[in-house]
């Protein structure tokens, strides 16, 4: 069972200006969700995810933006105890990397961001 903490709903003004700064392909579902929840807290029994607001992108768009990663990717959530997800600028498939990782030792997870809240909190790690 899947357990989800929205967050208060983004603002258009939030969708616009990211949609104008990230320019990229956005995994299906992705912009429902944040019309919804600016964020959000997603429990399974199997795994944690927090899925960081719009202006947090930002924060982290600022401190990756020279790396491969922050160059092909960005980043949107975290499990909080190692792992980054990514969303692939050119596809709009979502990926992890290990905090600490490489390019090499990133790992695609799914194609759209339904599938991502719905399906993958209840993989196994």
């Amino acid at each position: 069972m899947i357990q989800i903490n929205k967050k208060k709903p983004s603002s258009s003004n939030e969708i616009d200006e990211f949609i104008k700064k990230y320019k990229s392909k956005l995994p299906m579902g992705f912009l429902d969700f944040y019309k919804n929840s600016n964020g959000a807290n997603i429990y399974s029994k199997e795994r944690y995810i927090l899925l960081f607001n719009l202006s947090e992108f930002a924060f982290l768009k600022e401190i990756y933006e020279d790396s491969e990663e922050g160059l092909n990717y960005f980043f949107f959530a975290s499990d909080g105890s190692g792992m980054w997800y990514l969303i692939q600028k050119k596809t709009g498939y979502i990926y992890e990397i290990p905090f600490e990782g490489e390019i090499e030792e990133i790992r695609f997870i799914c194609k759209t961001f339904t599938e991502f809240i719905e399906e993958f909190p209840l993989t196994p790690i």
